[in-house]
């Protein structure tokens, strides 16, 4: 069986999109700032957390909190193998929000095709090879992205079995753990496999995520860790 190593299809790149915080907005859905670097959108007044009985609900509150907490940032190391023999080495990204259509992203590692992309609400410019490209997003209708709410039912149905695990401190942040089971079919194959997520005891936001997901003979896993509060500035590029 042939299966492509670009496995960003359907509901596993909505669970991407969820976890990262990019929302996929038609147009008009967001406020966004099409030129300059305006002032970022204000982050959402955090309070203390506590886990409730429902641990489903807990992780949900928290990962919908990433659409609305901003300034933020990600960085994920991930790898994939396939019959236990790298096939990709190790790949870094550093994701920074700073707002909802507002973002920079950096790709290093791999296979050594470092990339670069920057996202100023309908534009979009990518830097490959050393050189900038702008681009329109395409928002026609025909074009027409999931909103926020599509995405969260695809990802909801895609964990399940979460289990509140009990407190624990990542990254000097007191927080409490939750794993769940990620399990998605597309394309004929299916995506399976444990996932673990660290929710900050003081705010209710995720400051970790680990994933690994099987299809067919090939593991994917991934270790993401979020930064609140940070300074960051997203501006046109230099073309």
């Amino acid at each position: 069986m042939k299966l492509r190593l670009e496995w960003k299809t359907s509901v596993v790149l909505a669970l991407a999109l969820l976890l990262t915080g990019c929302s996929l907005m038609r147009k008009g859905d967001s406020n966004s700032s099409s030129e300059g670097n305006r002032k970022q959108p204000g982050s959402t007044k955090t309070t203390a957390f506590s886990p409730s009985s429902d641990a489903r609900k807990d992780l949900g509150d928290a990962l919908r909190k990433l659409g609305s907490t901003y300034p933020y940032r990600l960085t994920e190391t991930s790898s994939d193998a396939k019959d236990g023999q790298i096939v990709m080495p190790e790949t870094t990204r550093v994701a920074e929000f700073a707002g909802p259509d507002r973002s920079h992203v950096k790709f290093t590692g791999g296979a050594g095709n470092d990339s670069e992309e920057i996202t100023i609400g309908e534009k979009q410019y990518s830097k490959t090879d050393g050189k900038w490209r702008e681009e329109t997003r395409d928002s026609s209708p025909q074009q027409k992205t999931m909103n926020a709410s599509e995405i969260e039912k695809l990802v909801g149905d895609a964990m399940k079995d979460v289990k509140y695990v009990g407190p624990e401190t990542v990254n000097g942040v007191p927080c409490f753990a939750y794993t769940y089971r990620f399990e998605a079919g597309t394309e004929g194959h299916t995506f399976a496999g444990p996932g673990k997520v660290w929710v900050g005891a003081g705010d209710g936001l995720v400051h970790q995520m680990d994933l690994e997901y099987k299809v067919a003979n090939y593991v994917h896993t991934s270790h993401t860790v979020f930064e609140y509060n940070v300074n960051i500035k997203v501006e046109k590029p230099v073309m």
